[in-house]
Order: C-alpha cells, then sequence, then structure tokens
C-alpha cells in the first residue's frame, strides 16, 4: 500500500514536470497541488492501514470503510482549500494532476511485472502438490 502512494508522488511529479515543459510553470503548480490533494489522504490511509495489521481481523473491514470514507472527505477538502486560497485557479491541469495521482496504483502491476495477480494470491505454488507426493489436485 506505501508503495502505491510511492508510485502516485513519482507520476504526479513527473507529469508535472512533462506539463511545466508543455505549458508553464504554473499549470505544472496546479497540476501537483491536484495531485497533493489525493496523496496526502491516501498516505494517511495507508499509513493506518499499516497501524491496523496486527489487531484482530474482525475491525479491519469497519477501519477500511470509515478510512475510505475520510479519505475521500478529505480530498474534497483539500481541494475545496486549494480552490478558496487560488482565485486564479486553473482547473483542467488541478483535475489532471487528481487523476494522474488516482490512477497511478493501477499502473504498479506493469512496474512490479506481476501481470497475474490471480496466481499471486493462492495458497499454494504451482506445482507443490507433486512436490508433496500429491497427485497434483487440490
Amino acid at each position: 500500500m506505501l508503495a502505491s502512494v510511492g508510485l502516485q508522488v513519482v507520476a504526479v511529479l513527473l507529469f508535472g514536470l512533462v506539463t511545466a515543459g508543455v505549458s508553464d510553470w504554473t499549470s505544472a503548480w496546479f497540476f501537483v497541488l491536484g495531485g497533493v490533494a489525493a496523496i496526502i489522504p491516501n498516505a494517511l490511509f495507508a499509513l493506518r492501514l499499516a497501524i491496523q495489521k496486527g489487531r484482530s481481523p474482525e475491525s479491519y473491514p469497519v477501519v477500511f470503510f470509515l478510512g475510505e470514507f475520510a479519505k475521500i472527505g478529505l480530498t474534497l477538502g483539500l481541494l475545496a482549500w486549494i480552490v478558496s486560497a487560488n482565485p486564479d485557479v486553473r482547473w483542467l491541469p488541478m483535475i489532471l494532476g487528481l487523476i494522474v495521482a488516482l490512477k497511478a496504483p493501477l499502473f504498479a502491476l506493469f512496474v512490479t511485472g506481476d501481470h497475474r495477480p490471480a496466481e499471486r494470491f493462492s495458497r499454494q505454488e504451482p506445482g507443490a502438490a507433486q512436490q508433496q507426493g500429491g497427485h497434483g489436485r487440490v
């Protein structure tokens, strides 16, 4: 989860530099601000889930869904604060920065090279049943 936050930071900064090259530094600044409005709540959410990891599994869904609602609320609050603090907001770069930050974790599978997420969650390694003397059927 924390790796996805790092990927968000890298994506927003990289595309922010591209925005500065294509447009100007003001647009790049609003692009980064839009991305930060998603990165900060996501980082806090990931930290909260990491803290919850050692506790009872029954409380995990409650913490997850309450954290998601808090993350959405904090994102909207940060966006509202950015708009109120900057009356000459550039909406397109800010919304694009938000979108890049929100979609960056989807590309984590391509960065890590793991293109088969279903096999990643299997309890037994492929071929382990044959090594144990089984017939390969579960």
